[in-house]
């Protein structure tokens, strides 16, 4: 891969958590909106805490379910120096931004999985294809940092359970995540939630929900970070 010879695993490691963070100013002023042209909300950090605990593993065949900025997924592809593959799961006008530069960046071991942003279309029926077209199991390592909802995590769980070999990890995104507290979603910043959630789910943490739920009361997964990462035992 350009750029990446002979370095220490440490080295790995810094180079997937801080490289992100660089170029994260320049990619934002990159990142428009496609209708008035002017610049959308800057890009998130990588995930560190992710990044830290995959480093520790021999994992290679890794997904990312909502890439968004492509920051972490951006770390992942360092860490993976070339070897393995890591698919990507988000609305296709995203992921031609994000799979562009990657390509520019010289990185060749991803494999993008678009959904478009019709209602009741998402990245349940790009891991249903994953899962229908094999071979299965697929996945050793899944980042899940999607629609924190109920309606849609809730069944992308079981889907990514068919795919995660026994040994492997899921690895969930904001345990305690509300609807209400979210800056972006809360109702008084997008009035339009309200025609989608009752004021029930809108104050739930709708992803303790599919861990505390599905994960936990399965029987087939054991917590190796609290609330967050659980590796599949049989």
């Amino acid at each position: 891969m350009k750029g990446v010879h002979n370095i220490s695993p440490s080295q790995k490691l810094q180079r997937a958590l801080t490289a992100p963070a660089r170029q994260l100013a320049s990619y934002g002023r990159m990142v428009r909106n496609r209708l008035t042209g002017r610049a959308v909300r800057p890009p998130a950090e990588p995930n560190n805490e992710t990044l830290s605990f995959l480093s520790t593993t021999k994992c290679s065949a890794i997904a990312e379910i909502g890439v968004e900025w492509g920051s972490t997924s951006e770390g992942i592809l360092r860490w993976l120096n070339g070897r393995g593959v890591l698919h990507l799961f988000d609305f296709e006008d995203r992921l031609h931004v994000v799979c562009e530069r990657f390509t520019a960046e010289g990185f060749r071991n991803f494999v993008p999985h678009p959904n478009s942003r019709r209602v009741l279309d998402s990245y349940n029926w790009s891991l249903m294809e994953m899962l229908r077209d094999g071979p299965v199991p697929a996945l050793d390592y899944v980042y899940l940092d999607g629609a924190h909802t109920w309606a849609i995590d809730g069944f992308a769980f079981c889907l990514v359970d068919r795919l995660l070999e026994v040994g492997g990890y899921i690895d969930f995104d904001d345990y305690y995540w509300t609807i209400n507290e979210s800056p972006s979603t809360n109702p008084k910043a997008f009035p339009a939630i309200r025609r989608l959630y009752t004021d029930d789910q809108m104050g739930v943490a709708q992803v303790k929900q599919v861990v505390d739920l599905l994960v936990r009361r399965s029987g087939r997964y054991e917590e190796v970070k609290p609330n967050k990462i659980f590796r599949k035992i049989k």
